[in-house]
Order: structure tokens, then C-alpha cells, then sequence
């Protein structure tokens, strides 16, 4: 294994937001009862996070939590409900960043 830190992932927020909104219908952890503007901080925090922090998901999860607490807005979400989604998010941009 390498000492050095891997590069963090380049994502394009526009392009992320525009996959979001029309995909997140299909996702297995949707409610019918939510908008994409409850699930857009999740998603937000998901497809940023690997930029902000090294890690994985599962380690980062506490600062990942505080992170949708602070811009969840108006998001009828809780972190347990929201996790999934910001998780699919994160899932995105590193699963595309790794070679094949």
C-alpha cells in the first residue's frame, strides 16, 4: 500500500445536481411523500464529501451527519432517513474516479 493520500475525486456540482434531480425518483430508498428538495442536501453532502475529506463513507459518517445538519435547510429529512442518499451520492463520484 502507498503512503500517498489519493487525489480526491473532480466533480462537476452542476452536472451532479442535474443527474440527481432526475434520478432520484428511482432510487430504492425514495418516498413518494418527498420532493428533490428533501433529498437535495443529502445528495449535496454525498457528491461533495469525498472532496472535502478523505475517507470512506462509513468512517466519515459522524462528520457527514453534521454536515447535512447544517445545510438541510428546509429538508423534511433526518440524517437516518437522508444517509442513503448522500451514501448513493458519494458512491457516484469515487466509483467513477476508480480505475477499471
Amino acid at each position: 500500500m502507498s503512503s500517498e493520500l489519493a487525489a480526491p475525486p473532480v466533480i462537476n456540482p452542476t452536472a451532479e445536481e442535474a443527474y440527481w434531480r432526475e434520478a432520484y425518483r428511482s432510487e430504492p430508498y425514495y418516498r413518494a411523500d418527498c420532493t428533490y428538495d428533501d433529498y437535495s442536501p443529502a445528495y449535496r453532502v454525498g457528491y461533495t464529501g469525498p472532496v472535502r475529506r478523505q475517507g470512506e463513507f462509513a468512517q466519515l459518517e459522524g462528520d457527514l451527519k453534521d454536515d447535512f445538519q447544517r445545510v438541510r435547510g428546509r429538508s423534511r429529512l433526518r440524517w437516518e432517513e437522508a444517509r442513503e442518499a448522500a451514501r448513493a451520492a458519494w458512491q457516484r463520484v469515487t466509483e467513477r474516479e476508480r480505475p477499471h
